[in-house]
């Protein structure tokens, strides 16, 4: 399915590359590093997530089901996430915006993965329970906010969070009327706070 996204979202979209190359002497952990990739949305803005899929060419293509994404932004996002084992070097991520009742699609490219890997494998410090830890950035995490904004990050925690690329999603055909319950459950929730703040498409 990925392959099918591949000239529509290139044509719309423009992206910027991954910052930063391979970083030598990558540290030996303890115990196996898993790599998963998850997915968030800003506070007040939850979306449902449509498709997740995941390729590294020539060895295997998978995807993760979806479903509701809440904040925070620039988080480590819900629990799960699809395992990042081989890592991918295209991401298709489609999504509906409860707050906007617009559906979008973006295929990202990642032009070296085993760089972004490496990037992941380097200690950032964490607190935990009081405590400092060493501990690899494991998890690779899309934002996704209002106006197609996708912004992706490696971390372990929030604190750690560092920015590696940012794409424009385009907007895809969209059916609010498959969300109508969803919809009514979110304004219930974020109306009085979308009433007030609207989407504040240049926050993100």
């Amino acid at each position: 399915m990925i392959r099918r996204f591949v000239v529509l979202v290139t044509v719309l979209c423009t992206s910027f590359l991954l910052s930063g190359c391979s970083i030598a002497g990558t540290p030996k952990w303890d115990q196996p590093v898993m790599y998963q990739l998850k997915v968030t949305a800003p506070r007040h803005y939850d979306v449902w997530v449509k498709s997740l899929e995941l390729e590294a060419t020539g060895e295997r293509a998978w995807w993760w089901p979806g479903g509701i994404t809440t904040c925070c932004w620039k988080s480590s996002g819900l629990s799960g996430g699809p395992q990042l084992e081989p890592m991918p070097d295209y991401i298709y991520i489609s999504w509906f915006s409860f707050a906007e009742q617009q559906a979008y699609a973006r295929l990202i490219h990642i032009p070296d993965p085993e760089a972004l890997r490496e990037r992941m494998e380097q200690p950032a410090p964490v607190h935990k329970i009081g405590k400092l830890y060493n501990l690899p950035r494991y998890n690779l995490v899309l934002g996704l906010a209002p106006g197609g904004t996708v912004v992706m990050w490696i971390m372990n925690k929030a604190e750690t969070a560092v920015e590696v690329g940012r794409y424009k999603a385009a907007k895809i055909e969209t059916h609010p009327e498959y969300y109508e319950k969803r919809t009514e459950r979110y304004l219930s929730d974020h109306g009085d706070y979308l009433q007030e703040h609207g989407l504040q498409l240049e926050r993100w």
